[in-house]
């Protein structure tokens, strides 16, 4: 078998999360961080055939270049073997006890106490914001009248902030993420937000989990 383009950018991603997986039969993927502040879910086109954990998810999608094209993966008892023409390799499966997986439950909120809509144009604008500012926080708030995404710092409310105007909403609150628990595809996103602590982003194909700080207020 291969694993397609789109696959293997959800992968690479995941590794951002995770630098481990557990890939189980069928085509689709989760991952969780081990902090377990961020967990993920992606329907992806490619079907795998067999129940697999990998250390080093990273260095695995890295290794495909060392083949002239895309290489032929065949998943076996106890390692994925690589191959295309004459160039072979192998990668050998991990302990799952030593891999941070996701429950096998399905997670739901158990409220939706702020909704939204986030563009990647917006993210994008946020996450330049940051890096210019030198702030650490994105922040959600609603005052009642509006929505606005921010890059902000919790922990000095007086310095330099950005803000974009994202939505309406008659509710106060301020949902509080720390920017490097954003590790999302780039894309639009249908964002809920619990006051319990936990959010979920929704995609296309692909679904987030991400914890609300502990500083928000609902």
């Amino acid at each position: 078998m291969k694993i397609d383009a789109t696959t293997i950018s959800v992968l690479k991603n995941f590794a951002k999360i995770n630098p481990s997986i557990l890939i189980q039969e069928g085509n689709v993927l989760k991952t969780m961080s081990t902090n377990k502040t961020i967990m993920a879910k992606a329907t992806v086109s490619t079907v795998f055939t067999k129940r697999c954990a990998i250390y080093d998810l990273d260095r695995f999608l890295s290794s495909f270049s060392l083949y002239d094209n895309d290489p032929d993966l065949d998943f076996v008892e106890n390692k994925i073997m690589l191959s295309i023409n004459d160039k072979n390799g192998t990668c050998v499966y991990a302990d799952e006890s030593n891999i941070t997986k996701p429950p096998e439950k399905e997670l739901t909120l158990p409220s939706i106490d702020a909704s939204f809509k986030l563009t990647n144009s917006n993210l994008k604008d946020i996450e330049r914001a940051l890096g210019i500012l030198g702030v650490t926080d994105i922040v959600v708030a609603g005052d009642g009248s509006v929505i606005s995404i921010q890059a902000y710092d919790m922990k000095n409310p007086s310095s330099d902030n950005f803000s974009i105007k994202i939505g309406t909403t008659d509710k106060i609150f301020k949902a509080v993420f720390k920017s490097e628990n954003i590790k999302i595809i780039p894309g639009d996103y249908d964002v809920d937000i619990c006051a319990k602590g936990i959010s979920r982003f929704t995609g296309k194909e692909v679904e987030y989990w991400i914890a609300v700080e502990s500083t928000s207020t609902f």
